[in-house]
């Protein structure tokens, strides 16, 4: 798909939805209402067996920024992320995903934007954030988390991202295609999202707009509300781990791990600093860790199915 303009879009906006009929108009018009226009919105359906489809192709029919693209089968949350990465133009310079359910400011893409062009030290761009109810109303703002995103130090970002309890808005930012590309993407496993923020840090700062310009919705069918344990949740990001013995934390252990020895351009210096986070993040974890083995031994001996699905 080409910008109006007959270029290759400047930005790529990847959403990947499923059952997504009660939010997605709002969520794609707001993205399709920004002042900067130089973009495409590429929505990639799960399978819904909803009206999702309906809806979405009506839109592009009237707005050709608007591409729908219908998976074959439902494969996971992880893997329809992955797959609207995919399916960007590959002229796009940036990109983000952006969720069915949530809206933007219109101002929102020029602001981050700005951000990512004027500083090479940044890898994601977003805006400071608030909730919205099912009708748009305002709940909370969430304000600054406090989490040192932004900081020069890569081991302080990198030890942040790792380790602290936090929501994970920058997942939703802007970034510059050619560094999500050298990451390995989404993991096929429960919180992944926090691992790839953690891998996106080793690749510079997070930086965001001090306006609350992203609005993320509150409502019943929220993946983190339908599947609410972390156990719950493998079944969200990949469906192929139902019915088999799964070690959420020992995963998680090992993403971190592996973003940081695959990182390029880190110094022996700065990787070995990283790397010790990750001694202290096993202390930390360690109740965690154990118990993900006790309570998967308990399964596989008492017979149980250690994780639910949740189509």
């Amino acid at each position: 798909m080409t910008s109006p303009t007959g270029r290759a879009p400047l930005v790529s906006i990847g959403v990947p939805a499923y059952n997504a009929e009660r939010f997605i108009a709002p969520a794609l018009e707001s993205l399709l209402s920004q002042d900067m226009t130089d973009l495409e919105v590429v929505v990639s359906d799960n399978g819904s067996t909803d009206g999702t489809e309906r809806i979405v192709r009506d839109l592009a029919a009237r707005d050709g920024r608007l591409r729908y693209v219908r998976q074959p089968v439902n494969r996971g949350g992880a893997a329809n992320f992955n797959a609207v990465f995919a399916l960007r133009h590959p002229g796009a310079s940036y990109f983000k995903w952006a969720a069915a359910d949530d809206t933007h400011d219109p101002r929102y893409l020029g602001q981050v934007l700005e951000v990512l062009r004027s500083d090479p030290s940044v890898s994601v761009a977003h805006s400071l954030t608030d909730d919205i109810d099912e009708d748009g109303s305002h709940l909370r703002s969430w304000g600054d988390q406090g989490l040192p995103a932004d900081d020069p130090d890569v081991a302080v970002r990198f030890a942040a991202l790792s380790q602290r309890n936090y929501q994970c808005f920058s997942i939703f930012g802007l970034m510059r295609t050619e560094t999500l590309v050298g990451t390995r993407g989404l993991g096929y496993y429960a919180e992944s999202d926090r691992v790839l923020l953690a891998e996106l840090s080793l690749r510079g700062r997070f930086v965001d707009v001090q306006e609350e310009l992203f609005h993320r919705r509150q409502h019943s069918g929220r993946s983190v509300r339908t599947h609410p344990t972390a156990r719950d949740r493998i079944a969200w990001f990949n469906p192929d781990l139902v019915g088999r013995p799964v070690f959420p934390e020992w995963r998680l252990g090992q993403g971190y791990v592996g973003a940081l020895l695959q990182a390029p351009g880190l110094s022996a210096d700065d990787r070995a600093r990283c790397l010790a986070q990750m001694g202290r993040w096993t202390v930390v974890r360690g109740p965690h860790l154990l118990r993900n083995v006790a309570r998967t031994g308990a399964d596989v001996v008492g017979g149980r199915t250690p994780i639910r699905h949740h189509a």
